[in-house]
């Protein structure tokens, strides 16, 4: 094949127990030659794809981050869109989206396509946020929000310094320079602030694009993981990003710090039941659970431990 037939992007969706969102986003997928789109089948759920989508099905569950390495190992496009299976282009974005790559500066590294909801309205808060502070992610951890993004949308060209995985297109020979996703990160959540956090080290710009839209449905793998499964891995992880990033007093701080954030849940649970839980007594059990790891280094609970215990043989740089 010459290097004219190959793709100008390679779009690594990686998929777990999200059917229905997958489905949306391949009836969106134009039928373009200059953009191929690559399926991780993490949950080795799905049959054969039609063209143009191809699936790589690794024969387990490599997280999000594991995922995305293993698509960009069979890309071919100079550039790569990482995308949720819980979003879908809108008419014309994915054209839109190539000539601006193909037209993009040197120095920039990556664009950062606008998400919305189903009804049109910007993700801006929660997609386009700058890299949290120790003390903001500290903040977190005593029920606390997190670090959000701009009221209103930027203008076209503004730069991101931590735009959420959910839609990012990035220069695929730079993501593999820099190591790729930390697989550490399993299966998933901060592994998209740690891509940040090296990106900006390096003095790489993320510039935002707005004129390439994709509509969000958010969480579609949320139900399948389970409300107390979904919080001790978030803070495990975010304790990780600290040690990495900030050093290993903050990761300690912040272990220090759950205990009584889990506590003040647990007190508020008879007022307010968590969106995400089916019931009180599961959300009970999953801060429970949380106090444990963050007591006893996310040893326990052992069940949590092992299932949720990064690949023996992934990517953690």
């Amino acid at each position: 094949m010459t290097q004219d037939a190959l793709p100008v992007l390679s779009a690594v969706v990686v998929h777990w127990r999200d059917e229905g969102g997958l489905a949306r986003l391949l009836a969106a997928w134009p039928d373009d030659p200059r953009c191929e789109l690559l399926v991780v089948d993490n949950s080795s759920s799905l049959g054969e794809l039609t063209a143009p989508a191809r699936r790589l099905d690794p024969g387990r569950n490599l997280g999000f981050a594991g995922g995305v390495n293993r698509g960009v190992a069979a890309a071919r496009g100079r550039w790569v869109l990482l995308a949720n299976p819980d979003v879908r282009p809108e008419e014309g974005a994915i054209a839109v989206l190539l000539a601006a790559l193909e037209g993009a500066a040197p120095g920039v590294a990556g664009l950062v396509p606008a998400l919305v909801d189903e009804a049109g309205r910007s993700q801006a808060r929660w997609q386009l946020r700058p890299l949290p502070s120790p003390a903001a992610l500290l903040a977190q951890t005593v029920f606390l929000s997190g670090v959000c993004g701009p009221r209103r949308e930027p203008p076209r060209g503004t730069p991101i310094a931590q735009p959420a995985g959910a839609a990012l297109a990035l220069r695929r020979r730079l993501l593999v320079e820099i190591g790729g996703l930390d697989e550490g990160y399993f299966p998933a959540w901060f592994e998209d602030v740690d891509l940040a956090r090296r990106l900006a080290r390096g003095g790489h710009r993320l510039l935002y694009e707005p004129r390439v839209r994709f509509r969000h449905a958010t969480g579609g793998s949320l139900p399948a993981l389970g409300y107390g499964p979904f919080l001790w891995v978030y803070y495990r992880n975010l304790t990780r990003y600290l040690a990495r990033h900030h050093g290993r007093a903050w990761a300690l701080a912040a272990r220090g710090a759950l205990p009584l954030g889990m506590a003040l849940r647990l007190a508020l649970l008879p007022l307010r039941r968590p969106r995400r839980a089916a019931t009180r007594a599961a959300a009970a059990a999953g801060l429970a659970a949380v106090i444990a790891g963050a007591a006893t280094g996310w040893r326990r609970p052992r069940g949590h431990a092992e299932r949720f215990a990064p690949p023996a043989d992934g990517n953690t740089e």
